[in-house]
């Protein structure tokens, strides 16, 4: 996903009792998700400004993906194992809430904000290099994303020729910018 600006953490689900995760994210024109779903938790999408299309299909099938064109102030939920993926069509801010709350995701938006803030994001954010597809299959295991297709079959590869070092990655990046000490922090507790 490339964005303007990282995603905002606006209400941390250690501080509802794990009930849900709220993010607000400006988002660039262009910026899009590649296919994928999630297992544990809902999303629910509003669009604030601009314009976004997000297309779904529940049964898991590319071939059978509906586009959506959000409005603003309506939302749009997207439930647990429905294939999902989104295109940014102008500059947008999006309110997104989890439910129930994903403290994985949170973890991602510390490691996106702490790798940038040390000069390192760039390196990680294609996921056509080595370094981006183990970031990627990083933050996918953080935020419980799961991909299909091409995007899949790459990160499957990855971790079957790597998956230590990738493991490894990943504990190094949360011991660095999202531990349990960092994510309280930034819940303000």
């Amino acid at each position: 996903m490339k964005a303007d600006k990282f995603p905002t953490v606006v209400e941390s689900a250690l501080t509802n009792g794990g009930k849900r995760t709220v993010i607000d994210s400006d988002l660039a024109t262009g910026a899009a998700a590649p296919s994928h779903y999630h297992t544990d938790f809902t999303e629910e999408f509003t669009l604030v400004s601009g314009s976004m299309t997000v297309w779904t299909a529940e049964d898991l099938d590319e071939a059978n993906f509906k586009p959506l064109e959000l409005e603003v102030g309506k939302p749009v939920s997207v439930p647990p194992n429905t294939l999902h993926k989104f295109l940014v069509n102008e500059p947008s801010r999006v309110h997104c809430v989890m439910t129930p709350g994903t403290i994985g995701f949170e973890r991602m938006i510390l490691i996106m904000r702490g790798t940038a803030e040390d000069g390192v994001y760039k390196q990680f954010s294609s996921p056509e290099s080595d370094s981006g597809a183990t970031f990627y299959s990083v933050l996918g295991d953080l935020t419980n994303t799961l991909y299909v297709g091409n995007a899949k079959a790459r990160l499957e590869a990855l971790i079957a020729a790597k998956g230590s070092e990738v493991e490894a990655v990943k504990q190094e990046l949360i011991a660095k910018y999202a531990t349990d000490e960092h994510l309280k922090k930034a819940a303000g507790l």
